[in-house]
């Protein structure tokens, strides 16, 4: 389980770059594998700066921008606290206690971070889910403070300096779009390794509920 951030520059303009490769589980769009993710900033038709997230989530859309004035903080949650009912969680964690083997306690068990960034805007309690990985509680800081120092504590100084103070790209200059890296590509043989472990995960899952309910 990792997150590892690309070597990140800012981009034509200045604004700050986060991207990064996380790993992630089989309840992860993709059914797994690894996942690049990357935060940007750029302007609208209108020129309004905005906040931009690029990857595949469990919840939205694979590009998302709201306005970056509006961006409040960062939180970091979890799939299954965002993601499962009370009921859905109460029986993945029965099947996962009544399992006789650890593949089908682990088949029950998500547990993947989320990154969550919230605005003050007509959708205040829908934050923007930016990942989900299968991370460590000191890779989870990291992320949280990189994308907190570069897109909120940097935000006066670099607003001041290059829009004049306001959330507004000026009128008439250009902008060159920042770029994302293209997607993560999973070697054929980790596809396999992949498509192998659902295989068993499913048939765990299987042979679990026909000892425990069936038999």
């Amino acid at each position: 389980m990792a997150i590892r951030f690309d070597d990140n520059k800012p981009d034509a303009q200045g604004f700050p770059v986060v991207s990064w490769v996380e790993d992630r589980n089989l309840f992860a769009p993709g059914s797994g594998g690894p996942a690049r993710v990357s935060c940007f900033i750029r302007p609208d038709e209108e020129g309004v700066l905005r906040f931009v997230s690029a990857g595949p989530v469990r919840h939205g859309e694979f590009v998302e921008a709201r306005t970056w004035q509006q961006l409040s903080s960062f939180e970091r949650s979890s799939a299954d606290h965002l993601y499962y009912s009370a009921q859905d969680r109460a029986a993945l964690d029965w099947l996962g206690q009544k399992g006789k083997t650890g593949i089908a306690r682990m088949a029950t068990a998500d547990g993947a971070l989320v990154m969550l960034a919230h605005f003050e805007d007509e959708r205040p309690t829908d934050p923007m889910h930016l990942n989900c990985a299968v991370a460590s509680p000191v890779e989870a800081m990291q992320l949280h403070d990189r994308l907190t120092r570069e897109f909120i504590a940097k935000r006066p100084h670099l607003v001041e300096v290059m829009c004049n103070g306001e959330y507004k790209w000026p009128e008439g200059k250009p902008f060159i779009a920042h770029e994302p890296l293209p997607p993560v590509v999973i070697p054929p043989w980790m596809d396999w390794l992949i498509n192998l472990s659902i295989a068993a995960v499913l048939g765990a899952m299987a042979f679990g509920f026909y000892w425990v309910v069936v038999r």
